[in-house]
């Protein structure tokens, strides 16, 4: 590096920006490139003062505390005026003695006041720090009720954990009952909720207008939109109704929000496919954009490597290929990035072609010297409990990680630790890398240019490159695109989110169109309301029944509760059979099951779980009933070692173990079951004049379905991500037998956990 040359060309930026001549996100790269050179040379007095003085121009001082992370002193023996002014203004950045933001999260942050009301939707790149930004509102903001909606389990017990074990977050623990699960026993003074839109929606189907909410933040706003889903598999996906419907009942007169997302864009209304639907969203709704797309924290250079043999990608990453195969190629990179000191993502468009990569790159032999003594524990509690020829554990043992959306929770959990202390060296991974997953990785490397088998978007590109540097960890990231149209993603048209709800011209589910203004509805959409309440009023079905389980139709819960009218006495008996069953010993009765299917049958649309119910096994019943039946009595491993039984390999035989409980049984059966259980409690309740809350149901097995869990700190724990003996340990009595029992890693993990839950309780009390 010429330090002369870059500092001179570096103050001509700076005297540029103070003319108007240079914007500041542009002001941001240069520095974050200058630091990014300099951080590996030796700095001496007058560099530091420099470096601090253009940190702070640049209005991101923590570019400066980033220089300690490659052993570099940071310390000034001496200031001069430029320096004290630097401090002056860093001041204005702290929002507490050791936490401070930088200029553009605080640009949100003095938005929010007092006595006025705030409804903000920001956009902004991955490196951000957006969730930073939210607890540093509500430190300011001091609300009585909030609610913040992730969108997955895992970044929920992520932020829950923060905030009860992060000393920097005890105000918010202290000050507040913290909720998580949808059934809340009591309500404290104030009250922090932090959910996912599914569970939201369960909350205020329990909790119906028991507390007002004074701020409301939604984050991956951008699901409303069923394009913009991030999903490796084209299939139903309902998380747009979700999304949407939680965006909906968020926003009450009196409720502050902050909506946010990365990269999301805004449709250009001079452009022909304009389409307003997204700006009709924010107008309606009185919301403000804060558009910071383009200012990139951490820089990102993209290496496009096609056929060329000999290829830069900077001063310390060069290669030269013997192939012009893909798969050499994907091990001279791997190989050339650990020489130097680094980890890197790998991103494959399917999960076969992940665990297909591992396998590669272990065969390759460039990491067979591994030593996996640091995590011992776990790959031998995973061992135990799968099976030692599990892909995931032979990766492991090879410094390799797998992460994808059929590697059980817990796991996923642990090898993202594991990525991030430098314990493993490659993390292979599909689109779940992008679900606000925090890693550590300087680079990343791209596979393919789809995400399953549907093309990647301009959005889904860059959201996935924003992987590659972690802001506070490195200046840039490396994307290194191997053999792909990858970058034709990237330099693609900006498209626009939709909103479906404020667009007349889109087509509308039946859900939509009680969410929907009249401006927004055609004429055929109003006469569909029409009919569908004459049904409802000829049944005399109150509207009450129809607000739970609101992702699924009212025609269907309609259609559902004819075909319970429909049952004979004896199928009648098998319910209660079912229900006694499942009260006492935590089973099903297969007759009983077995009529429950046929009820709700007809109002499936999943193709998967229409299989699992017409697919009659050797038992003579359903697929799905005898493998809810395995899953009761054995749990994940249960259901697992029944499919290895059954003939599958152990790769497979845990994919489809994992595909069934994460995504058919936690949420596809759960929802069908609860529209037949509520429906069957207010035909019972209709039958025998009594209140539906007399009525037993199968409230039971579906609280089990969904946590896996039945008392509260059992749920709590299963939320963390935990293995399943820990969950059980929270589920009995006589837990200390069980405690005795753990494994090392088990051991580990619950040491850790329990500290959290115990203080959680004491604060609840």
């Amino acid at each position: 590096m010429d330090r002369i040359k870059e500092t001179a060309d570096l103050i001509i930026k700076v005297n540029q920006f103070r003319q108007n001549k240079l914007a500041d996100y542009e002001l941001v790269t240069a520095v974050c490139t200058y630091f990014d050179h300099f951080k590996d040379e030796k700095i001496n007095q007058p560099d530091l003062r420099f470096l601090r003085f253009i940190a702070g121009v640049a209005g991101i001082p923590h570019f400066y505390d980033v220089l300690a992370k490659f052993g570099n002193e940071v310390e000034l023996e001496e200031m001069d005026l430029s320096t004290i002014s630097t401090f002056i203004y860093e001041s204005t950045l702290h929002t507490a003695d050791t936490v401070k933001v930088h200029r553009y999260q605080k640009i949100v942050l003095d938005k929010f006041e007092k006595q006025k009301r705030n409804r903000y939707f920001l956009s902004a790149s991955t490196s951000f720090g957006k969730t930073h930004v939210v607890y540093e509102v509500l430190k300011k903001m001091e609300y009585t009720n909030i609610v913040l909606i992730f969108p997955t389990i895992a970044l929920l017990s992520e932020n829950l954990e923060r905030i009860m074990a992060d000393q920097a977050y005890a105000r918010l623990s202290e000050r507040y009952q913290i909720h998580t699960l949808s059934e809340i026993v009591s309500f404290g003074e104030r009250n922090f909720f932090i959910y996912t839109p599914e569970r939201f929606l369960s909350y205020l189907e329990k909790n119906s207008n028991l507390v007002s909410f004074d701020f409301v933040f939604i984050d991956e706003v951008y699901k409303i939109d069923n394009d913009y889903i991030i999903d490796e598999e084209v299939k139903e996906n309902e998380r747009d109704v979700a999304y949407r419907l939680a965006l909906y009942y968020s926003l009450k007169p009196t409720t502050d929000l902050l909506f946010a997302g990365p990269y999301i864009n805004f449709s250009d209304s001079q452009k022909a496919n304009y389409n307003p639907s997204f700006d009709n969203f924010i107008k309606s709704n009185n919301i403000e954009v804060i558009d910071l797309n383009r200012y990139e924290i951490v820089n990102k250079s993209f290496t496009d490597i096609k056929s060329v043999r000999k290829i830069v990608a900077d001063e310390k990453l060069d290669f030269d290929f013997d192939s012009v195969n893909k798969e050499p190629r994907l091990i001279e990179i791997i190989k050339c990035v650990i020489a130097i000191g680094e980890n890197t993502i790998v991103y494959c468009s399917t999960r076969a072609g992940v665990e297909s990569y591992a396998k590669k790159i272990i065969a390759s032999e460039i990491l067979t010297n591994h030593d996996f003594t640091f995590y011992y524990h776990f790959v031998d509690h995973i061992t135990n409990n799968f099976s030692k020829d599990w892909v995931v554990i032979t990766a492991l043992k090879n410094g390799i990680g797998i992460h994808h959306g059929l590697v059980p929770k817990y796991i996923q959990k642990e090898i993202i630790n594991l990525f991030n202390l430098g314990a493993l060296k490659v993390l292979i991974s599909t689109t779940t890398i992008t679900e606000g997953v925090n890693t550590s990785a300087k680079n990343l490397i791209v596979l393919q240019d789809k995400k399953g088998t549907k093309p990647l978007k301009r959005f889904d590109a860059k959201n996935i490159a924003g992987r590659a540097g972690r802001f506070l960890y490195h200046y840039s990231g490396r994307v290194l695109v191997l053999q792909n149209n990858f970058m034709q993603a990237i330099n693609s048209a900006e498209e626009g989110i939709k909103h479906k709800n404020y667009d007349l011209d889109s087509p509308k589910d039946e859900i939509d169109l009680y969410y929907t203004q009249d401006i927004y509805l055609k004429d055929a959409d109003k006469n569909r309301i029409v009919n569908i309440q004459q049904e409802q009023d000829s049944r005399q079905i109150p509207d009450e029944i129809f607000d739970v389980y609101k992702v699924v139709s009212r025609m269907d819960k309609i259609a559902v509760y004819d075909n319970i009218k429909m049952l004979t006495p004896a199928e009648f008996r098998s319910i209660k059979n079912l229900i006694r069953r499942l009260n006492f010993q935590m089973d099903i009765d297969y007759d009983g099951f077995e009529v429950i299917l046929k009820v709700i049958r007809p109002i499936i649309k999943n193709q998967k779980l229409i299989f699992l119910i017409d697919y009659i096994g050797k038992s003579g019943y359903a697929t799905l009933t005898n493998m809810v039946h395995f899953y009761l009595t054995g749990g994940f491993i249960g259901l697992m070692k029944n499919r290895i039984s059954s003939g599958n390999t152990v790769d497979i035989a845990i994919r489809d173990t994992a595909e069934f409980v994460y995504s058919t049984l936690k949420y596809q059966v759960v929802k069908y079951l609860g529209v037949f259980n509520i429906m069957y409690k207010f035909y019972e309740s209709q039958q025998t004049n009594s209140p539906m809350a007399d009525i037993s149901g199968i409230d039971i097995l579906l609280i089990k379905l969904e946590y896996n869990a039945l008392t509260e700190l059992g749920r709590i724990a299963s939320d963390y991500g935990v293995p399943a003996n820990i969950v059980t340990y929270y589920e009995t009595e006589n837990n200390q037998r069980l405690r005795g029992n753990f494994d090392n890693y088990e051991t580990i993990i619950f040491d850790r956990i329990d500290e959290i839950i115990q203080r959680s309780i004491k604060r609840n009390e």
